[in-house]
């Protein structure tokens, strides 16, 4: 269950800032006392230890560099594993991991709210700049009324097109601004009379961009983080994960606080489990342990996903059809006659479990919803509902400029089928046998054919075959008859896979030991999540090479989920 407190630190006081020069002597020749205090995040192994020491040493030697020898502070920000994506955003219980890979954070106080941002990978603009009140003005028409109106201001719009990093951008990338402009701009818009600093920042990240290991968030994360202990901000981790995800609408994307959440309240000791109140509200979290006996392995794509026009659209049209799909849901319950307190205590995807409502009662409704939609039905259906939805989603109205088809039910049964899986992984990890984790696989196999769109290289079209009336037919009528068909063996049909990942789930399939395998992120590329028994990495990273990396030329990483304490400050 939600804690009372999730505080921003481990100490009751402020540590005092220390000049950066002697920042980088410590972390340059780390001694004892140093290695012990960065077990407490990393574990024991002193390689990886050691590796983070020299990492947050040349951050420190950049920040000497860029912004010269001031008081300063190092954050990290872990990199996250998901797995049960997509619905973190519909109040659905999810399983996350911090993972070893991060983004570490040199960060030294200004008193005039001013932004200089620096990298330490050569990739990205020397120097990116901004400020504060300025950014305030370029949407002053929206930002008394609210954050969203302000970040769909014209101004703000404009401004974060022009820093969009495009695909395949290998010099002067300049994205990065959109994500710490997102994070410091919702803490001023969240505590309006309460001084904040801006911040010297330079960055050093090993969390692979575009790998759905949720390197934005991190950034977003990072600064938030720093930011709310410099100003000393009422805030705790719960409420910084909300502000986190609702802060990332800046950049377009009209996501939850999932990836936030899970960097600033997951465990070194195993996964955090974490229900949400639509759209980034953290209603509830519990923690379970990992069974020894198996391990998690990620495995790069080597093909990017961006946050770019094509993947916010792939992404944005998921949400908006989960939208459209509970308020035609919430018109089946009246339509069945449901009891109207239930329908009014019905807030979202995530309280449609059969711990609310009869199984076969969750099959009479999803019948009753079309399998498509196009915008204009959703317009005439929910006139008063669908302008702000679309625009929010896709920055305008206008119908002709919008998805032509909306997978009204297949989005309907993807989000239900991993609503229902919510409730069950933390319990098959706590019984952690054979067959529990043989489930637990199969689990995450069925989520990813929900995004699946190929199998074995061939159109994969069985998701879209499940999702019509003689399949649901046919499982209400076994339901009624006294027989078992949870939506969690259901995968829906949201489809944000990709040929690559596809084929890269279809390797690791086909591997001894291996007990499922999906999509992890918002799809589109990036990496694939892989339960495996322990002791199977090697078998598996030469079968990937042999059936995926090489065919496709593509150079091969696959390694194991090393976990890590959640966000916070090491020095």
């Amino acid at each position: 269950m939600l804690s009372s407190s999730f505080p921003l630190s481990s100490r009751s006081e402020p540590a005092p800032l220390l000049l950066a020069s002697r920042l980088h002597t410590r972390f340059q020749d780390p001694g004892s006392e140093l290695l012990s205090e960065l077990a407490a995040a990393y574990g024991p192994d002193p390689d990886v230890l050691r590796e983070r020491a020299r990492a947050a040493a040349e951050a420190l030697r950049r920040f000497l560099e860029t912004h010269g020898d001031l008081p300063c502070t190092v954050y990290r920000a872990p990199a996250r594993l998901s797995l049960n994506p997509h619905c973190d955003h519909q109040g659905a219980w999810v399983p996350y991991a911090p993972h070893v890979r991060e983004l570490l954070c040199v960060a030294g106080p200004t008193l005039d709210e001013s932004f200089s941002i620096t990298n330490v990978d050569s990739r990205f603009r020397e120097q990116l700049t901004f400020s504060v009140p300025e950014e305030i003005e370029r949407g002053r028409s929206g930002w008394s009324e609210g954050w969203l109106p302000y970040v769909e201001t014209p101004g703000v719009t404009q401004t974060v097109a022009a820093h969009v990093d495009s695909k395949g951008t290998q010099r002067e990338r300049t994205g990065t601004i959109n994500y710490v402009k997102a994070g410091a701009l919702k803490l001023r818009h969240a505590f309006p009379d309460h001084p904040q600093p801006g911040l010297r920042l330079t960055l050093h990240g090993n969390i692979t961009q575009g790998g759905g290991q949720s390197s934005s968030s991190a950034l977003v994360v990072a600064t938030q983080l720093t930011l709310a202990i410099h100003a000393g901000l009422p805030v705790d981790r719960r409420r910084l994960a909300e502000l986190g995800g609702e802060g990332e609408w800046y950049v377009g994307t009209r996501g939850g606080s999932g990836d936030h959440a899970a960097i600033l309240l997951g465990r070194r000791g195993g996964l955090a489990h974490l229900r949400f109140e639509a759209p980034v509200g953290v209603r509830e979290v519990r923690y379970s342990r990992f069974p020894e006996e198996y391990e998690l392995l990620v495995a790069n794509s080597q093909t990017r996903s961006e946050k770019s026009a094509e993947e916010r659209l792939l992404f944005n049209r998921g949400v908006f059809a989960y939208r459209f799909a509970f308020l035609a849901l919430k018109d089946a319950m009246r339509d069945l006659g449901l009891p109207e307190s239930l329908i009014a205590e019905t807030a979202c995807l995530g309280d449609l479990h059969v711990g609310r409502l009869d199984e076969s009662d969750l099959y009479r409704l999803l019948l009753r919803l079309p399998e498509h939609a196009t915008p204009e039905e959703l317009a005439r259906r929910y006139p008063d509902r669908f302008p702000a939805a679309a625009r929010g989603c896709f920055g305008t109205d206008d119908l002709a400029r919008l998805p032509a088809d909306i997978p009204l039910r297949g989005a309907a049964i993807y989000g239900l089928g991993r609503v229902d899986r919510g409730w069950v992984m933390p319990e098959l990890l706590e019984q952690g046998d054979e067959s529990a984790m043989a489930e637990f696989g199969r689990l995450m196999s069925i989520t990813h054919d929900g995004d699946r769109l190929y199998r074995h290289q061939a159109e994969y079209t069985e998701n879209r075959v499940r999702v019509g009336d003689n399949h649901l037919g046919i499982a209400l009528t076994a339901v009624t008859g006294g027989a078992r068909r949870p939506l969690r063996h259901e995968p829906g049909f949201y489809g944000a896979s990709i040929a690559e990942l596809d084929r890269l789930v279809d390797a690791a399939e086909r591997v001894e030991g291996v007990l499922g395998a999906g999509l992890m992120g918002a799809g589109g590329g990036g990496y694939v999540l892989i339960l495996a028994r322990r002791g199977r990495q090697d078998a598996i990273g030469a079968a990937l090479t042999r059936d995926y990396y090489q065919p496709l030329g593509k150079e091969p990483d696959v390694e194991v989920w090393r976990p890590t304490a959640a966000a916070c400050r090491i020095a």
